[in-house]
């Protein structure tokens, strides 16, 4: 138990805590082959400039694309129009038509086009192409490879924006959004795979039912007063413990 009397202060904390966020930044972004160069400028251009730093546009374009993309998947994986008397996706074709790329998007309701929708697929391991040279559904979920970095941003952006709010003055005027863990030390990493599969499973059905709850309450049209965003991230983490890796140095 810590005494009050060792209790470090708030300014200790918050800089110590500073240092191992900043710490992890980094290097999940070394993890990455971010030069040290990008990742030093980025900082002097958000304080030299007093704004968010260097131009981000292009990021949070492909980012958004990301996004929806997400949502043409979801679609895919649902609509009656797209699934076969089984309730699996159906191949859809590249030129116009009721089984097209562009009548997915519209369905969709989504702000990309078509063409940016069929290069992105064109890009992801989550579609194929079969022999007849239509677009497969692999899995429900959108993902493109070497995109490491983008996601941590969207994570870790709107995960500091809710943790920003919840402590905001101004919490009890507003709904407190959900932010908590679960955290058991001392696991055995040999016998662990049957739970995370099972986390991963309940996970992934409570993704499936809070996505349709919210795509239910989706508006017809964008832009109107009162509307907002909102999204739902679940992950799971694991590593070894400091004597294992003592003993593997």
């Amino acid at each position: 138990m810590i005494k009050k009397s060792d209790s470090p202060s708030r300014d200790i904390l918050n800089l110590q805590g500073a240092h191992a966020l900043i710490a992890a930044i980094i290097e999940f972004l070394d993890a990455n082959k971010i030069p040290k160069r990008w990742i030093v400028d980025s900082v002097c251009a958000y304080y030299g400039s007093g704004k968010r730093g260097t131009d981000i546009r292009q990021y949070r374009k492909l980012a958004r694309a990301y996004e929806q993309m997400g949502i043409v998947m979801s679609t895919w994986f649902s609509a009656p129009k797209f699934l076969d008397k089984e309730y699996r996706p159906l191949p859809l074709t590249i030129a116009p038509g009721q089984r097209s790329v562009s009548s997915l998007v519209r369905a969709a309701r989504v702000s990309i086009s078509a063409s940016v929708a069929l290069e992105l697929m064109r890009r992801s391991p989550s579609i194929g192409i079969d022999a007849a040279g239509d677009l497969v559904a692999r899995r429900p979920e959108f993902v493109l490879p070497n995109f490491a970095v983008p996601r941590a941003a969207l994570v870790i952006e709107r995960y500091l924006d809710t943790l920003h709010r919840n402590s905001s003055s101004k919490r009890r005027k507003s709904v407190l959004l959900l932010e908590r863990n679960c955290h058991v030390p001392e696991v055995n990493l040999n016998t662990i795979a049957p739970v995370l599969r099972d986390i991963k499973r309940r996970g992934s059905a409570y993704i499936d039912s809070v996505n349709g709850d919210l795509e239910e309450l989706r508006r017809r049209r964008s832009h109107r007063k009162g509307s907002g965003e909102m999204s739902v991230h679940i992950f799971a983490w694991t590593r070894p413990g400091r004597s294992q890796k003592y003993k593997r140095n």
